[in-house]
């Protein structure tokens, strides 16, 4: 009788944690900020199955200028509307990239192998992305440990494919592993209006709620630094 009661108690707690886990980033994570979009005028989107369906075909309409898609996650994962998403966002000739989310506790050269399998017989227009966060990445490693991995994955991604990966990162862990470490192009997450003067960017994700008709739920709205002749000049390069 005792052990049921503990049983029930686990699960009690367990659904209080998944509420408040809900709670907290339906209300209370940071919505976003507005940027001058006359200095930044080149927009893009971030998606993965969390976003929901989305109509590709009003996605140009609403002046959208780029799309980076979640391919892959530690050393086995795929994202399930990755290769519904590719095939759509290429439908509708949107300059495409794909990213990675990388997990601390796993070896960085099983996730290279993962992320290139996923990737392999696709076409990107833009750079290939390492998303490093500690948020929802919880680990026993040590800070050298994981810049260390990083550094195994990132590696592995340019010599198997001629191009140079781009690191996105938060503030904090732009801060703790990549500051210093790595001189790869930044995509920056970060609702600090003076973000310039932390990190030199190239890309810029400043709201995690972005509502467009376009798509089913919240959308990551990003911007590049620069204007619509830097970003020629950029998918030209």
């Amino acid at each position: 009788m005792k052990k049921k009661y503990i049983f029930g108690f686990i699960i009690i707690l367990v659904a209080l944690a998944s509420g408040l886990f809900i709670l907290f980033r339906v209300f209370l994570t940071p919505s976003g900020i507005d940027i001058d979009k006359l200095k930044y005028p080149v927009t893009g989107i971030d998606i993965s199955k969390h976003t929901g369906r989305i109509d590709f075909h009003k996605i140009k309409k609403q002046k959208i200028d780029f799309i980076f898609i979640k391919s892959t996650e530690g050393e086995d994962h795929k994202d399930q509307a990755f290769e519904r998403n590719y095939l759509d966002a290429k439908a509708c000739e949107i300059p495409v990239g794909t990213y990675h989310f990388f997990r601390f506790n796993k070896s960085g050269k099983k996730q290279a192998k993962n992320y290139l399998k996923a990737i392999a017989d696709k076409k990107f227009e833009l750079p290939f992305v390492v998303d490093v966060e500690t948020w929802g990445n919880p680990t026993t490693k040590s800070k050298e440990e994981i810049i260390h991995e990083l550094a195994e994955f990132i590696n592995m991604i340019e010599s198997n494919t001629n191009k140079k990966v781009i690191i996105y990162s938060n503030e904090d862990g732009y801060s703790r592993f990549i500051k210093g470490n790595f001189k790869n192009d930044i995509w920056i997450c970060s609702f600090n209006e003076r973000i310039d003067k932390i990190v030199q960017w190239v890309f810029w994700q400043h709201s995690h709620k972005g509502k467009y008709d376009f798509a089913e739920g919240w959308v990551d709205v990003n911007t590049f630094n620069g204007n619509k002749a830097d970003w020629n000049r950029y998918l030209n390069k």
